[in-house]
């Protein structure tokens, strides 16, 4: 069958935060074996060519906003930077597709790189007191199931929220991709001065080691996910002081690492 999406049924949208985010177009749709013709919202998708100090550095596939936050993040985990302040220019050009950063030849900071993630030596030593109960714990994970209306509209999101102990929301972030999403949320971090050491992570997605570094790197002291935790991501959150809970969902969680954070 073939279809023809016409101008006027295409029409970038925008999302709660009032960001470009998705596209309506035409689709086929199939539903027990019967075809129908509608609407269908796509997620948006673009490509940036990172330079950094003049020399090619990589290049990003994630969601056209918050693309500031997104590079400063990643020079954040990745341990290029360490602070805000070690950024000398910053360019995004939308229409070529690329960003050019420089930083200050003192930029960069030390400790045990993990998956290309920097995660400080001094978070083994994060002190472990209660901070959530059973309850609490459930309530966050609702408010993140609940609260992004991009993902439920495309399906085509992940998110990467930080709540503060009495569930307040300090940031929300959202990516195709799920590293993106928790870069971006550590280059607002960054560019505010936030600290997570007294905050919680919720993200949205499966949660592999290369996620946990980036969590250490940011500085939580707690992951909530609805997703799976892997052998090697419970065993970097053991050794660096993070309380992992996964498969949170309907009142039901799996406390992997220090539980002694859940009262």
């Amino acid at each position: 069958m073939q279809i023809q999406a016409h101008e006027e049924d295409l029409a970038t949208q925008q999302d709660s935060r009032g960001q470009a985010s998705f596209t309506h177009g035409l689709i086929c749709r199939f539903d027990k074996e019967k075809s129908s013709i509608r609407l269908d919202s796509v997620i948006e998708e673009v490509v940036y060519a990172t330079t950094l100090n003049g020399v090619p550095y990589r290049d990003m596939t994630c969601s056209p906003w918050d693309v500031r936050e997104l590079v400063i993040g990643g020079l954040f985990t990745s341990g290029r930077i360490d602070r805000f302040d070690q950024i000398l220019n910053l360019e995004i050009d939308e229409e070529a597709g690329t960003v050019t950063v420089e930083t200050t030849d003192d930029a960069g900071a030390a400790g045990l790189v993990v998956d290309r993630v920097l995660c400080p030596e001094a978070s083994r030593d994060r002190p472990i007191e209660p901070m959530l109960t059973a309850q609490e714990v459930s309530e966050r994970i609702e408010y993140l199931e609940g609260g992004s209306e991009l993902f439920h509209r495309t399906g085509g999101v992940h998110s990467a929220v930080m709540v503060d102990r009495d569930g307040a929301l300090v940031a929300w972030f959202e990516d195709i991709g799920r590293h993106n999403a928790l870069d971006k949320l550590a280059g607002w971090c960054v560019m505010n001065g936030a600290d997570a050491s007294d905050k919680i992570l919720l993200f949205s997605g499966r949660v592999p080691r290369e996620i946990i570094a980036r969590a250490i790197r940011i500085g939580f002291p707690v992951v909530i996910s609805p997703g799976a935790p892997t052998n090697l991501s419970i065993q970097l959150a053991c050794e660096h002081g993070v309380t992992l809970i996964g498969f949170a969902k309907s009142g039901k969680f799996n406390v992997y690492t220090h539980t002694a954070r859940i009262k």
